[in-house]
């Protein structure tokens, strides 16, 4: 009876861990986003320079690749809510330095460039850390929820957070947004606080103490031995590299190509976070899978027709802004939805598979391909519009997607670890 009743106060307890947690997370991430909107919006308006704006795009960018092998093996090493409450903190106390040296000095873009890659620096902490701890907080068998709802807070910033920045940064001055962010973090840190991030975790397992070097490149003799993770991982290569192609491809159809009003864009566009918050919820709610590869694969197939779909309406030459808009508001939201069927089992496959003193490196060195190869893919497929019609990329990628479903996850077998979930 007392086994019974702590198992049940157990699951309270991560049950509470995981609506923390997603509360924590969407407010720190609207905070982030809000920031980075502003901020962007704020050195167009004083630069009018598209360069400077794409600068601060690297500064965003450029320390998730450097930092995130680091930031995994710390959170291997070190406590990890201590790192996810610290890099809240930090990114509040950049906030106020901010805020204050502005007051007094105004300011520079080296100041903006700088905080932009500080922001990013501590965002990867957090991301590699929060999604490393999932399993010790929630438990094995809270995983998909944990993971589900994890995705849905990221995609729910993902909508609101660029939707207030533009609403504040018309009425209000930068020092107050400025403000407010700093508020957004300090918060998220005092929710994230009260979270029992090692709920389930084996206090027993010894803790081998390994050099810095040594422990990273024991991350990467792991990651190379494991099978499917190591396939995972190249499979995460490719996916962002052709994705990046379509990142490029929407934008370039739509406005364009297809001559969308920036309204029409905007709503559109945002129609790939709506798709994948309501897949996420719905995915957070179900059973938890036990043919994890082969769901993976039905989304690699659902995404690559919707993909080339993307191309049908500017090879038909459509000029129905009434059809143009609707049918993207359909497509994108679909394409957002089958993200997130694939994304989560990925995850989720990590989490069983990966040892729980390996989870940091593992999701460090994720979090370092998806940010490296995203900028080349863009940059490729970027040329590649200015001397082929616009349509052809999502021919090229969904093409790439559906030789993903067929023939690279066909050779990956479902693991054991998988059969926890039933």
């Amino acid at each position: 009876m007392n086994l019974a009743l702590s198992a049940e106060k157990k699951e309270r307890l991560a049950q509470r861990n995981i609506l923390l947690f997603v509360i924590g997370k969407f407010i720190s991430l609207s905070g982030a986003s809000i920031y980075s909107f502003v901020i962007g919006l704020y050195i167009l308006k004083v630069t009018g320079l598209g360069t400077s704006f794409a600068l601060a795009l690297v500064c965003a960018s450029l320390p998730r690749i450097l930092f995130g092998p680091i930031a995994g093996t710390i959170a291997d090493k070190v406590n990890r809510k201590m790192i996810i409450i610290v890099s809240e903190v930090t990114s509040g106390l950049l906030m106020v330095f901010i805020l204050i040296y502005g007051h007094f000095f105004g300011l520079p873009l080296v100041l903006l460039y700088l905080s932009e890659a500080i922001l990013a620096i501590t965002s990867t902490f957090f991301s590699v850390t929060a999604s490393s701890t999932l399993a010790s907080m929630a438990g094995e068998h809270n995983i998909q929820k944990a993971g589900s709802l994890n995705q849905s807070a990221s995609s729910l910033a993902g909508i609101v957070g660029p939707l207030i920045a533009g609403i504040l940064y018309a009425f209000l001055p930068i020092d107050l947004i400025v403000l407010l962010t700093a508020i957004t973090f300090f918060g998220a840190g005092i929710i994230e606080y009260f979270i029992k991030f090692n709920l389930f975790e084996n206090k027993s397992a010894p803790v081998q103490k390994e050099r810095f070097f040594h422990s990273l490149a024991g991350g990467l003799r792991y990651l190379k031995e494991n099978n499917l993770l190591f396939s995972l991982l190249k499979m995460a290569f490719w996916i962002n590299f052709f994705f990046a192609g379509i990142n490029v491809a929407i934008p370039y159809i739509l406005n364009t190509t297809l001559n969308f009003s920036s309204q029409a864009y905007g709503t559109t566009a945002a129609m790939v976070s709506v798709g994948a918050l309501v897949s996420s919820l719905i995915i957070s709610r179900q059973k938890e899978h036990n043919q994890k590869i082969r769901m993976i694969r039905n989304g690699f197939l659902l995404l690559s027709l919707l993909v080339i779909l993307i191309g049908i309406p500017p090879m038909l030459g459509s000029d129905s802004s009434m059809f143009n808009i609707s049918y993207y508001l359909i497509l994108l939201g679909l394409i957002g939805a089958s993200i997130m069927i694939i994304n989560i089992p990925i995850m989720v496959l990590i989490q069983r598979t990966t040892p729980n003193e390996m989870r940091g490196r593992i999701f460090g060195l994720v979090e370092t391909i998806s940010a490296a190869i995203a900028p080349l893919g863009m940059i490729l497929f970027g040329l590649l519009l200015d001397y082929i019609p616009s349509f052809y990329v999502p021919y090229i990628t969904g093409g790439a997607f559906l030789f993903i479903a067929v023939f690279s996850l066909s050779k990956l077998s479902e693991p054991a670890e998988a059969k926890l979930a039933g």
